[in-house]
């Protein structure tokens, strides 16, 4: 219970923070995103699954494009252009349901993805390739989970259809990096 007013109390700090000072109250502009965004901004559950798969977009999307052009096998620099066009629509999308909520949207990936990200610059040719294929494999292990997790028990409709919509790509995902084991 502690924990849910506590995600509560970060979720709506965010949320007025991230308001600029000269908009209308949410109240006076209502329309069908607005609800769909009203139903979301009072999950903060929901808004958190928004933001970390935002975060891990972003992370993807730097890790690709490290991919692309350190990769030692041609495989895996397709895999890493494949990745980088995938997670960059994908981290839009993302936007374009976080918008309405009044949120910051992060800029970068989390600190323990940038870690990651440092990590793989450390390292080259076929150790860089297994390293980045072993992050692959279990980002996208970890992302099917929580999309699968969402459309499960998810009232907002819109953030439903976004997470099972992209189950499919993340699977993708998923078998090719496996497949360059």
């Amino acid at each position: 219970m502690n924990r849910s007013i506590a995600a509560l109390a970060i979720a709506l700090t965010l949320s007025a923070a991230a308001q600029p000072r000269d908009a209308p109250p949410a109240q006076q502009a209502p329309s069908v995103a607005g609800a769909e965004a009203n139903r979301t901004a009072g999950n903060p559950r929901q808004t958190e699954f928004l933001l970390d798969a935002l975060r891990a977009s972003l992370a993807e999307v730097q890790m690709a494009e490290l991919a692309a052009q350190r990769g030692s096998d041609q495989r895996v620099r397709d895999y890493g252009t494949k990745i980088k066009n995938d997670h960059t629509s994908h981290a839009a999308e993302i936007e374009r349901l976080l918008a309405p909520l009044g949120v910051a949207i992060p800029a970068e990936p989390s600190a323990e993805a940038l870690a990651q990200l440092a990590a793989l610059t450390r390292l080259t040719g076929k150790e860089f390739d297994a390293a980045f294929v072993q992050q692959m494999i279990w980002a996208h292990t970890d992302a099917i989970d929580k999309y699968g997790a969402q459309t499960q028990a998810n009232p907002d409709r819109s953030s439903h259809d976004f997470a099972s919509q992209s189950l499919p790509m993340l699977r993708e995902h998923l078998a090719a990096a496996e497949s360059l084991r």
